[in-house]
């Protein structure tokens, strides 16, 4: 016969004489499905495995592991950045502690088309949440890898012919105080490699990977960098650890870089100091640029393609920290059906036949000012 729970002893709960406070008691290795959500993208079923843990004072002989299990299915059906803050504070109550975490990673997917056939596949990465109660306070990070493709520019200055290349592992955690985009930031990452990479391949699209990684060359030092800067032109982002892993093709160990960036807590820099699209607060040419792209449905690294520079570059002219040439921005025009000479004007660049218009009469462009 069962007894009532009331009845049943509670260990747990028993004073501990040692005095000895425990760092972190919780479970590990734990697989459950979830469902993720966010940003710009649809719900997503996945399967995670989490590790969850609280901080035990000195005089509690132990924790309730069960409720661990009972605050996660609580949350399981909708996992993103706010219901991570509500499960940390929830533990944090139930288990009478102002110290704890809960760690979760799974596989995400996304479709991908390829660069020149347009064949399209389910890329994965692997993602998660890392959510942390300080001193009461919850804080949650992002957690994403991404795989992408590097070549040597040491070894193609050296090379009569070819270069040697790999498959290189870019892992970012990143602070925000509201839901960060899986999807954003692993377009910004991968525009940082030397290509992308694809789970299906034409012939006619690993030529053009094989290509676009011979014509951008990355030291694994120069993807930190690179990644650093196009993180640091997502607002919600305060915070950033990247860190790159090169598994070297010519070498049995593996090359790798790590850095680290905070968005300051200051009042706004003077216009001296600021980049390019915040110095100039009327118009930005890259803001634009993305935002008429997005609208058209064309993804970074298929206008880089047909307009013919790589999808590093372009990513940086989106960002305001590139301003394109003139034969660029005849492609983007052609490319997204627009004006070019309005275009070229949009990104403050005079064609030459306009400038020659201005120096003959420039009295007639500032009396229609």
């Amino acid at each position: 016969m069962n007894q009532p729970r009331t009845s049943l002893p509670d260990h747990a709960s028993d004073l501990d004489a040692r005095g000895i406070a425990i760092d972190a008691v919780g479970i590990k290795r734990l697989r459950i499905p979830i469902t993720v959500s966010g940003p710009g993208s649809p719900p997503q079923p996945t399967v995670a495995e989490l590790e969850m843990a609280v901080g035990l004072p000195g005089d509690a002989r132990g924790t309730h592991m069960s409720r661990f299990i009972e605050v996660l299915n609580a949350h399981r059906a909708n996992v993103h950045h706010g219901s991570l803050l509500e499960m940390i504070s929830t533990l944090g109550r139930r288990l009478e502690t102002r110290a704890g975490y809960i760690q979760m990673s799974f596989p995400y997917f996304m479709e991908k088309a390829a660069p020149v056939s347009g064949a399209r596949s389910l890329m994965e990465y692997r993602c998660g949440f890392t959510a942390r109660l300080v001193d009461g306070q919850g804080q949650v990070d992002t957690v994403i890898q991404i795989p992408v493709k590097s070549l040597c520019p040491c070894s193609k200055a050296i090379s009569d012919y070819g270069a040697h290349n790999q498959r290189s592992e870019i892992t970012v955690r990143l602070r925000s105080d509201r839901a960060v985009s899986f999807a954003a930031v692993i377009e910004a990452v991968e525009g940082c490699a030397s290509s992308p990479i694809f789970a299906l391949l034409k012939r006619e699209d690993e030529k053009w990977v094989t290509e676009q990684a011979y014509d951008n060359p990355r030291f694994v030092e120069d993807l930190v960098r690179e990644v650093m800067l196009a993180l640091q032109a997502l607002p919600e982002i305060s915070a950033a650890e990247i860190s790159a892993e090169n598994f070297e093709s010519i070498h049995n160990h593996s090359a790798f870089a790590t850095v680290s960036w905070a968005r300051a807590e200051a009042p706004a820099p003077s216009p001296a100091a600021s980049a390019p699209c915040e110095a100039a607060p009327a118009f930005c040419f890259g803001a634009w640029l993305k935002d008429l792209r997005s609208a058209l449905g064309i993804s970074q690294a298929d206008l880089a393609r047909q307009v013919g520079c790589s999808t590093s570059f372009l990513c940086k002219v989106e960002h305001g920290a590139k301003v394109p040439g003139p034969e660029l921005l005849l492609g983007l025009a052609t490319a997204l059906g627009q004006d070019p000479v309005k275009l070229s004007l949009r990104a403050g660049v005079v064609p030459p036949a306009l400038l020659a218009q201005i120096q003959a009469n420039p009295e007639a462009l500032l009396a229609s000012l």
